[in-house]
């Protein structure tokens, strides 16, 4: 396995931890582009700035939350 990978894994556990709404989550995936947007990288799941993580945790639940169809 890669780092990448790694990391993408990590992502998808943190994602299943959070206890975000689908709102919230859509909500934080909206300022994760921004984010992207404004610094060219996505926000890190494993950085040590408590709102980027957020941003990221947010992101990966709005992936998981839409492969499930919560979003119609």
């Amino acid at each position: 396995m890669s780092e990448d990978s790694l990391k993408q894994v990590a992502a998808a556990i943190s994602a299943k931890r959070t206890s975000l709404t689908p709102e919230d989550a859509k909500d934080l995936a909206v300022r994760a582009v921004q984010f992207k947007k404004e610094r060219g990288r996505l926000p890190s799941i494993s950085s040590q700035d408590a709102w980027e993580k957020r941003m990221a945790e947010g992101a990966a639940a709005f992936v998981r939350f839409k492969a499930e169809g919560r979003y119609e």
